[in-house]
């Protein structure tokens, strides 16, 4: 469970980026917005640097679109984790736990399950996306585009709040692509590319 954890982006980490970097090569972007955490600032670094049109881009770090906070679980291993929570909801699967509650739910269990309940609860989770997407909302007129660098939970979680059409939404793989619209209400375009 790494969720605020602010470790370095590992090798394999920096060659999917570089891979992402070459899929988006010739997209352009009018912002560039990544979490503020070290492993999501190297990857916007190494996506732009193979962008054959970020030379006037703006940057941006902005914490909203930070990975979910795990609270007294960050650190600890993923299995163990959903052992604890949910042994008491009868079932130690966090995927059967999601189909069955929904995945925003996920974030009210985990806090409830913190012995010092620091977790993020699906509120807090739902307040901070709506509050990333308005910012990049407020940042872009009218046809522009932003790359944003996040997390995957984080980004689970906004793709399963702004899609109707797929009632149980996979863990994005790393250096995935997602897309949303944002031009009025979100919508997810294409997620997990």
């Amino acid at each position: 469970m790494q969720g605020w954890v602010d470790s370095p982006l590992t090798e394999k980490g920096e060659a999917q980026a570089a891979a992402t970097g070459k899929k988006l090569e010739n997209v352009h972007f009018d912002l560039a917005v990544s979490s503020d955490m070290m492993r999501a600032i190297h990857t916007l670094d190494i996506i732009l640097e193979n962008n054959h049109h970020s030379e006037n881009i703006t940057q941006e770090i902005h914490k909203d679109v930070r990975e979910i906070y795990f609270g007294s679980f960050e650190g600890v291993d993923s299995t163990l984790t959903w052992n604890i929570i949910g042994g008491p909801l009868g079932n130690h699967s966090q995927d059967a736990l999601i189909k069955q509650y929904g995945l925003i739910k996920m974030r009210d269990f985990m806090h409830d399950a913190d012995p010092f309940h620091e977790a993020e609860t699906a509120s807090h989770l739902e307040t901070r996306i709506k509050a990333a997407i308005k910012h990049i909302q407020d940042e872009l007129e009218d046809g522009q585009s932003a790359l944003v660098v996040s997390h995957g939970t984080f980004l689970r979680n906004v793709a399963s709040m702004y899609t109707d059409k797929v009632p149980y939404v996979e863990q994005p793989n790393n250096g995935s692509i997602t897309i949303l619209d944002v031009t009025n209400k979100p919508t997810l375009v294409s997620y997990n590319q």
